[in-house]
């Protein structure tokens, strides 16, 4: 996992290739790409947060996601995991009828469900290194040309999927999960040709 990915960050925007879905014209996607996406994520906070965006996200653009993300972290204290463990059914109400988030009454459940499983299972930094376990806390890397090779999911995502619903979590399928171990970096999904890649071999 060499490399200076910074010296790769600071050439211009339009001489960097990316991954396929993050060519777009949307300077969030493009950034969130760029500063976020596959980088080894650590803290339980940060690691509760991107399960619940990846939960919300199911069935729907990660563009709006994005857009909606401020208005997520208002609504769900910044995914303070013993805050919105206490959440109530109050609490799901005014959600519901929060038209700045994304009002799907499964999907805040199932994040109010999700907290509370780590502030029971997973105290302190226990989500961290219960996420960070099924790779023996090291990134694993792919090598992918395409948005067309890269898989929903794998053997992995399904073992930890599996591993997740046992322990009470919610909305967490093998497609959400391999989404989130993405996103978190605890696999490397980007592309062969992508700037992020070439600067980690």
């Amino acid at each position: 996992m060499g490399g200076n990915p910074g010296s790769v960050l600071n050439e211009p925007e339009s001489s960097r290739m990316a991954c396929d879905w993050a060519q777009g014209n949307d300077p969030q996607i493009r950034a969130y790409h760029d500063q976020e996406w596959g980088l080894p994520t650590h803290g339980s906070r940060a690691l509760f947060e991107m399960l619940s965006l990846e939960i919300f996200q199911c069935g729907l653009s990660w563009q709006l996601i994005l857009h909606r993300r401020q208005a997520l972290r208002r609504a769900f204290a910044d995914f303070d995991i013993l805050t919105v463990a206490g959440y109530d059914l109050t609490d799901v109400e005014r959600l519901v009828q929060d038209s700045t988030i994304i009002r799907n009454r499964r999907k805040i459940e199932a994040t109010i469900a999700n907290a509370g499983v780590i502030a029971d299972a997973f105290p302190g930094e226990g989500f961290d290194r219960y996420c960070w376990s099924f790779t023996g806390g090291k990134t694993i890397n792919h090598d992918y040309p395409s948005d067309l090779s890269t898989p929903r999911y794998d053997h992995l995502s399904e073992i930890v999927s599996q591993d997740m619903k046992g322990s009470g979590f919610k909305f967490v399928g093998p497609v959400t999960v391999h989404s989130f171990l993405q996103a978190t970096g605890i696999v490397n999904d980007h592309q062969r040709g992508c700037c992020l890649n070439a600067c980690r071999a």
